[in-house]
């Protein structure tokens, strides 16, 4: 007998068949991800804590802890400290089988921190420093920090009002004009 054939079945069928139909994933392909789920996180969910090791395996010359606490906040939608399951799954079903919008939406959500509908400099500023601070040894260069988000409102605030709104941000990545 196989370990597979040996773990008892983490999801109760109509569970799956609810996941199945909110996420688009087959119910092997959500089997599969549970137990490697489970696996992690053996309590049954995520807490920001059991992301940072796993940050930090993947980013050694950085310090992830500031782009691991993002990362958890755009899953963690009720704002409760942890990350289901369900949770976790619902958020990797629009990033994988959403649609561009969906996934456009997506991003625009994790870099509009406070979840105002915009995305003022200090957000981009924020977001772009953990993500040199994770792949730069402990020295986040602020002129090429400050320059890239430059770059990106200089793209992006079509209207030049100091914020990204949502459909400013849809329209450039779709690079539409």
């Amino acid at each position: 007998m196989q370990d597979d054939e040996k773990q008892p079945p983490y999801i109760f069928p109509e569970r799956l068949s609810s996941l199945t139909c909110q996420t688009g994933f087959s119910k092997d392909e959500i089997r599969k991800l549970y137990r490697a789920f489970k696996q992690h996180c053996p309590r049954g969910a995520v807490t920001t804590n059991d992301l940072k090791p796993a940050y930090a395996k993947l980013f050694p010359l950085g310090d992830p802890a500031k782009y691991t606490q993002i990362v958890f906040n755009t899953f963690d939608k009720d704002r409760d400290g942890i990350v289901s399951f369900g949770d976790l799954l619902t958020e990797i079903s629009l990033i994988a089988n959403g649609d561009v919008d969906e996934k456009l939406s997506w991003i625009f959500r994790f870099y509009d921190l406070n979840g105002d509908g915009y995305i003022t400099r200090k957000e981009m500023l924020v977001i772009i420093s953990a993500i040199y601070e994770m792949l730069h040894n402990g020295q986040t260069i602020q002129r090429m920090v400050n320059r890239h988000v430059d770059k990106v409102f200089e793209k992006m605030d079509v209207d030049k009002d100091g914020v990204i709104s949502q459909e400013e941000f849809m329209n450039s990545c779709k690079n539409v004009q």
